[in-house]
């Protein structure tokens, strides 16, 4: 019993660990750039993570095809971005921006490993230009807008980049310590001239799309 109640507090005692540390991630996040370490990618490589975040039904919900230009921001190691070359080829490719360049030295060894050869990466803030205007056919983020502390910057960098009739998509998954809400990315987007497009899943795990008209 003693031991059973033991255990108890230890679990409790992580449990309030780990909310701290999302909430004070979180707070950080909004004045400052925290993106998730570089140390934790192999976590989102793994099986069980593609099982349990849905790499492929993300993929489904963005709608790539083949032959399109396809941006990523906070592509990290390429949980998304290396399967995402792989559909829109033929004649497709596909461009990484992560702040972190070990981040980009990962996915540059994923990348290679793979056979990928349609991937370019770029090291830099996505609150800046860093593409030509008009270049892209679809712009996307996944768990990473509450990361970047001028999140409307960043989306209007994302407009910029888009062709007209460009695609905009933004997923988020509950556990994400940057969490946004439907109604916060419905306004972000909205506020620098996006128009929604079909929003697929509900509240622990969403993918919203928009269209640059």
């Amino acid at each position: 019993m003693t031991i059973a109640i033991d255990v108890l507090y230890v679990l409790g005692g992580a449990l309030l660990v780990l909310v701290v540390v999302s909430l004070v991630w979180r707070f950080g996040s909004r004045r400052w750039s925290w993106p998730c370490p570089s140390w934790a990618a192999p976590l989102f490589l793994e099986a069980w993570s593609d099982r349990l975040i849905g790499t492929s039904r993300t993929l489904d919900r963005i709608g790539l095809h083949p032959g399109q230009r396809v941006l990523e921001i906070g592509p990290g190691p390429g949980r998304l971005l290396i399967p995402a070359a792989r559909r829109v080829l033929p004649g497709g490719e596909v461009v990484g921006l992560d702040i972190q360049a070990a981040m980009l030295a990962r996915l540059r060894a994923k990348a290679s490993a793979a056979g990928i050869e349609n991937l370019t990466m770029i090291l830099g803030d996505a609150s800046s230009p860093h593409v030509a205007a008009e270049s892209f056919d679809v712009v996307y983020l996944c768990t990473v807008l509450g990361e970047i502390p001028d999140r409307v910057g960043a989306l209007e960098q994302c407009y910029r980049a888009l062709r007209s009739g460009g695609q905009l998509s933004i997923t988020e998954i509950i556990g994400d310590p940057h969490y946004q809400t439907r109604r916060t990315v419905d306004r972000l987007a909205r506020q620098v001239g996006f128009r929604p497009i079909t929003v697929n899943g509900n509240w622990r795990m969403y993918t919203a799309n928009f269209e640059k008209p």
